[in-house]
């Protein structure tokens, strides 16, 4: 026999021993595939099984006391803060977590020792006992951190059973809480962007730092719609009457809505609470009459102080007790909240001092006073808003009306930076004399010399403001530049 074929009879039995051992595993092969009708295995542990909507009641029981929470309607809520506004949503989430309780793992079995996890029977750090609409009471007891550091866990285990599991923290933070921790802090629900805020009739706030109340009142009627107002239709009418930069105080007047507490901490306080956390002597007050509503915050002590960097308290307040009218429970709010705490007057003012729109004007008479001599200058001014017309006179002859109009906007602009609540020294020169008088009504305003490069100012013959005296020889010259044929572009907007 030739090694061709040899090799040829060789190859063949091998290609056959093959064919052999395939036939053998196709026959005895396993059928390892899976039907898609069979269920999936559900090794999961629970420490406890059922259905939130068969909660009626948990009673849960921890360092804060105890409180019953029943359900109605699928809706969860507080017995003992019946009254109160709480967040149901948190409440629901709590009867989720003990309808289903899952453990993470199995610590002991048939533990002996349950006070060590924190589980005892007598004591331990938090216990909820379950009645459902059938009458069925199951009792829950939770326990302890675990000493699991790699997670969150908390010990567990359900009453009549000594096995102790762990479950996720946040599964089980609830029952940890205390009942006023399911309160709402939404004091007033936010403006939306697409409201309309309120008219604010009357507004006071009184503070135990001011000798005076701050107030305010509305004043769409008389408000300037123009370019060069920025005042908002609520004026101060109290320690004086000022107009309000819209920006600057829309906190102040609209702060109530949206305002939101940071703890509540006392629901119905009784007469010793309220001495307590510092209402019956409040620090500041709200009041706010709108609409034919009335909101009346209160806010009392200080519940705590900024701490510096080595964490020790400084004099700078952080949060305020406060109470709301309306909602009986003492909360504490932050400070930045509170902006009725801490701005003054001089803070949200307008920089106008005066706010007559130019078309209402009838006439501006200015008289500048020095040694003795009076310069007067009065501008006789018709005006007609809705077929816009204004025109204005001096001396009988029509002026250029633009440049007039940017002469009145530097009037307008006229800076107040600070309030001046004392009259001037009986011998104070009065340097500068301005009315500016509309058809029902406008202003009249003194400028007092007080000696330090500044004026007082008597508005309507109350002492209300004190600026730079700059401001008054700035507007002399810019009246006699006018007067004198200057264009807008040589009247001086700064001083």
């Amino acid at each position: 026999m030739t090694s061709k074929k040899r090799s040829l009879i060789i190859v063949a039995v091998f290609v056959l021993s093959l064919l052999v051992v395939l036939g053998i595993l196709l026959l005895t092969q396993v059928d390892v595939s899976v039907s898609t009708d069979d269920e999936t295995v559900d090794t999961t542990t629970y420490v406890y099984s059922g259905s939130r909507d068969d909660i009626a009641t948990m009673v849960i029981s921890n360092e804060y006391g105890e409180y019953t929470v029943t359900q109605n309607d699928g809706t969860f809520t507080i017995d003992e803060l019946e009254g109160l506004n709480q967040n149901s949503t948190t409440l629901a989430a709590a009867g989720n977590c003990i309808s289903s309780i899952t453990a993470q793992s199995l610590v002991e079995e048939n533990a002996e020792n349950l006070e060590k996890y924190g589980l005892s029977d007598d004591d331990p750090t938090a216990k909820v006992t379950v009645t459902l609409t059938d009458g069925t009471v199951y009792t829950v007891y939770y326990g302890i951190d675990s000493a699991d550091s790699t997670s969150s866990t908390v010990y567990v285990r359900l009453g009549g059973s000594s096995d102790v599991y762990t479950v996720l923290s946040n599964s089980s933070r609830y029952f940890y809480y205390a009942k006023e921790d399911f309160i709402s802090l939404i004091i007033l629900s936010e403006l939306s962007s697409t409201s309309t805020s309120p008219t604010i009739d009357y507004m006071t706030v009184t503070r135990k730092d001011l000798d005076y109340d701050v107030t305010f009142e509305d004043d769409t009627k008389n408000y300037a719609t123009d370019e060069v107002s920025m005042a908002s239709s609520q004026v101060m009418t109290s320690p004086v009457y000022a107009y309000l930069d819209i920006t600057n105080s829309n906190d102040v007047i609209y702060g109530l809505w949206g305002l939101t507490a940071t703890e509540a901490v006392c629901p119905f306080p009784t007469e010793e609470d309220w001495d307590y956390y510092g209402l019956s002597d409040p620090y500041c007050t709200v009041l706010i009459e709108a609409e034919l509503q009335t909101y009346h915050l209160i806010i009392g002590n200080v519940a705590s102080y900024v701490t510096d960097d080595s964490g020790n308290d400084t004099s700078e307040p952080a949060y305020y007790y406060g109470y709301y009218e309306g909602i009986d429970c003492v909360y504490t709010f932050s400070v930045d909240d509170l902006p009725w705490v801490t701005f003054m007057p001089v803070d949200i003012m307008s920089s106008l001092m005066t706010s007559n729109y130019i078309y209402r004007v009838d006439y501006i008479n200015i008289e500048f006073y020095e040694d003795g001599e009076t310069t007067a200058y009065y501008f006789d001014v018709t005006a007609d808003e809705d077929e816009d017309y204004l025109v204005a006179t001096y001396d009988n002859e029509f002026v250029d009306i633009d440049t007039f109009k940017v002469l009145y906007q530097f009037i307008l602009k006229c800076p107040i930076d600070d309030l001046c609540l004392e009259d001037p020294d009986e011998d104070a020169e009065l340097v500068c004399k301005m009315e500016i008088i509309t058809e029902t009504g406008g202003d009249v305003l003194e400028f007092y010399d007080d000696g330090n490069n500044r004026v007082t100012i008597k508005m309507n013959g109350i002492t209300s403001f004190s600026q730079p005296i700059s401001y008054i020889q700035t507007l002399r010259t810019n009246v006699e530049t006018f007067i004198n044929g200057g264009t807008s572009d040589d009247i001086l907007m700064a001083w």
